[in-house]
């Protein structure tokens, strides 16, 4: 059975992007051991330096990939038993390990990113990222009124 792909900007079109895109990571984490959420929990890690405390890491991850409490912790715990983040005192910390894993699965999501978007046209991509960031500022003051 072929899926039908929306054409018309919305939930449909957004949500089956996110799905696919999604699958993508799963694949590429197979083998690994880790979830697309520990795998998220490493890039927010990354992305502060490599180490962070814990609960800092908890809060980040509930602030920008929107997990549960329980979610971020269980991810950290994940990671540290794959020996992907070492436990310091209160911080967590990135290990050699994880930048293995990270560089390789940035390598081979990069190459298809390439195929998926690397031929568009600068403005349409310009214009996509204005959009998209203009409707997850929305969301995020939507859900911050609840």
């Amino acid at each position: 059975m072929k899926t039908q792909i929306p054409t018309e900007f919305g939930p449909s079109l957004i949500g089956q992007t996110e799905k696919a895109l999604d699958a993508i990571l799963v694949r590429e984490l197979d083998g690994t051991g880790l979830s697309p959420a520990g795998w998220i929990v490493l890039k927010l890690a990354d992305g502060a330096g490599g180490r962070l405390g814990r609960q800092d890491l908890i809060e980040l991850a509930q602030a920008q990939a929107k997990f549960a409490t329980d979610k971020s912790a269980a991810a950290i715990e994940s990671a540290l038993a794959l020996g992907l983040l070492e436990a310091e005192q209160d911080e967590v910390v990135l290990t050699p390990a994880a930048r293995e894993l990270q560089a390789h699965v940035i390598g081979t999501t990069d190459e298809i990113r390439a195929r998926l978007w690397g031929d568009l046209p600068e403005a349409d991509l310009a214009t996509a990222g204005r959009v998209l960031s203009t409707a997850l500022r929305r969301a995020n003051a939507e859900l911050s009124v609840v």
